[in-house]
């Protein structure tokens, strides 16, 4: 298993890299991030969630991070510049979905659906990562409503009745991929990336943060 690294504390890499990230609390996981390390400089790039802009910004808080080599270090330049075009353009709203979306080298979001920029924090994670490299990162589709953990009629009847929606019309896209899953994705290189893979890993990776002391 690819080595689990605290950013602030335990990061002694000299390369440049990108990292899925989270922060954990109790050794549970409780939201998702993008950490990028160039030219000696650290940065983290997320969406914080309801009411939130985009922030990109190198007052790293406290991450756990896997380096993902599915972005090479000499993209990286390239890589800053299209997270800054979509800290400029973004404007997703929160909740349970994903469609396997994405953001254009521009910052433009791309949907295949009227719910449009909707996401939690990793959906924005995906976005981000299946724009650059122009694939799915995910197979996200592994991902069914189940995933959720929130009960799912009354949650999509509470928010196809608050915005407008048809229940069957956005029922596909309702899912949840976790932070903690987002995180486990940087052991694995193949994309589009399976939930068997990182479900294999789940239990690994718990005895990892159990056995932390913080």
């Amino acid at each position: 298993m690819f080595r689990i690294v605290r950013t602030k504390h335990e990061s002694v890499e000299n390369s440049d890299f990108v990292a899925p990230a989270n922060l954990v609390k109790n050794g549970e996981s409780y939201h998702a991030a993008i950490i990028i390390r160039y030219s000696g400089s650290m940065y983290e790039f997320h969406y914080p969630g309801p009411s939130s802009g985009i922030e990109f910004n190198s007052n790293i808080r406290d991450y756990h991070h896997t380096v993902t080599y599915t972005i090479h270090a000499d993209e990286i330049p390239s890589f800053i510049a299209y997270c800054k075009n979509i800290r400029d353009r973004a404007n997703p709203l929160y909740g349970y979905f994903y469609s396997g979306e994405s953001y254009d080298l521009h910052g433009n979001h791309l949907s295949n659906n009227d719910l449009g920029e909707r996401m939690t924090c990793v959906g924005f994670c995906l976005n981000v990562f299946k724009g650059f490299l122009e694939e799915d990162y995910l197979k996200y589709s592994d991902w069914d409503g189940s995933s959720n953990p929130v009960q799912n009629s009354a949650y999509l009847e509470s928010f196809c009745k608050e915005h407008g929606f048809k229940v069957d019309e956005i029922a596909p896209f309702h899912r949840r991929i976790t932070p903690r899953e987002f995180l486990i994705s940087g052991f694995f290189n193949e994309l589009p990336i399976r939930k068997e893979w990182i479900d294999d890993k789940k239990d690994e990776v718990q005895r990892y943060f159990d056995s932390r002391t913080e």
